[in-house]
């Protein structure tokens, strides 16, 4: 949306799924989805890499159609094909590199090592063929120029843009939540690695709290089935919003969670979405003693560092907050400070810089 607000003529490219129209107009850009043949083909060992062919394939015909100036790599699965289109039409190549590849955790695969080798062997053979790299955290920026020895990375943070956010009563109102319990939200992709089961026990001990876990993902129904049996209680999981309705739910909230658990280097070196959506809404956070989510927490003070394996430590750390008043106020002070740093307004910038010196 920035890169159109600014005048550029915007095109995405996506996969199609049923349900969706394969071209859309959105917010100033179009958008255009992929039909692939063998969509629905399975097969673990040889549909992957045939797949991606016709994907690549089908991106450089449409290349033809649709010639850019500039190519926008998000992530290293699409450099290949990005890197086919850019050839094609002579144009310039960015990538935009959201997690570090090399340092994969693959939910802890006996053979993740071989899978974090052949996923990252995109952005091994591509990285140095690309115009400029983009990523979103500093830690990051330093593990890429280490690993390739490129030129250091620009850094766009993911970050809401800084807009007057009204504290709500949304969670309390659509889950019937008593105004007398406390919500402690975790906001994101419900899958493992991610410290929400330690969180749902967490919650356990602390009677006066509820704990709230909006998004989708492969561990959702799981947990579901695990809170229908009894095992946790005072835990709600209503699945994924609107993107445009979650800074309302946020701002419902009392404490933000992040409790990424350091299981592989991509984790220890993460800044995610959620810690700024939850400094956007005022909330204190708890969060994982990882360096890159630290460095940020103590440096502005806002919020606590904790074990994220650990429901003792968790709650201690919820409790630090909420068992002070004049600490939970000065968190909470602190966090709307930080938004004049981290914004979309000043990254957005950064952003169009960039496309600038192309």
């Amino acid at each position: 949306m920035t890169l159109s607000s600014a005048g550029n003529n915007v095109l995405i490219i996506a996969l199609w799924k049923p349900g969706l129209p394969q071209t859309e107009q959105q917010f100033g850009y179009r958008v255009f989805r992929l039909k692939l043949i063998l969509r629905k083909w399975k097969n673990r060992l040889l549909s992957p890499p045939i797949k991606y062919l016709e994907y690549a394939i089908q991106v450089w015909l449409l290349a033809k159609n649709e010639p850019a100036q500039v190519y926008h790599a998000n992530d290293a699965n699409t450099l290949p094909a990005a890197w086919l289109a850019s050839k094609r039409n002579h144009a310039k190549l960015v990538y935009d590199a959201h997690e570090l590849e090399t340092g994969r955790n693959f939910s802890g695969s006996s053979i993740a090592g071989i899978y974090r080798s052949i996923w990252s062997l995109p952005e091994k053979f591509f990285i140095h063929k690309v115009n400029t790299i983009i990523t979103v955290s500093p830690m990051i920026a330093d593990e890429l120029v280490r690993v390739y020895q490129v030129q250091t990375p620009h850094i766009i943070y993911n970050c809401p843009e800084k807009v007057s956010l009204s504290h709500s009563n949304r969670i309390y109102r659509e889950l019937n939540i008593s105004t007398n319990l406390i919500i402690l939200l975790y906001q994101g992709n419900v899958t493992f690695g991610r410290g929400i089961e330690a969180f749902f026990y967490a919650v356990q001990l602390i009677d006066n709290a509820v704990g709230v876990v909006l998004g989708d993902g492969p561990a959702l129904e799981m947990f579901r089935y695990r809170v229908l049996a009894g095992e946790w209680k005072r835990i709600f999981l209503p699945g994924k919003v609107p993107l445009i309705d979650l800074p309302s739910y946020t701002a419902s909230s009392t404490i933000g969670i992040v409790l990424t658990q350091d299981t592989c280097l991509n984790h220890r070196l993460t800044l995610p979405n959620k810690l700024f959506e939850y400094i956007h809404a005022g909330l204190p956070v708890v969060c994982s003693n990882l360096p890159a989510m630290a460095q940020i927490i103590n440096e502005y003070r806002i919020g606590v560092l904790v074990n994220p394996e650990d429901p003792a430590s968790i709650a201690n750390g919820i409790r630090s907050i909420l068992g002070d008043s004049i600490f939970h106020e000065q968190l909470k002070s602190n966090a709307i400070q930080v938004t004049d740093i981290y914004n979309w307004q000043n990254e957005s910038q950064k952003l169009l810089e960039i496309y600038r010196s192309l």
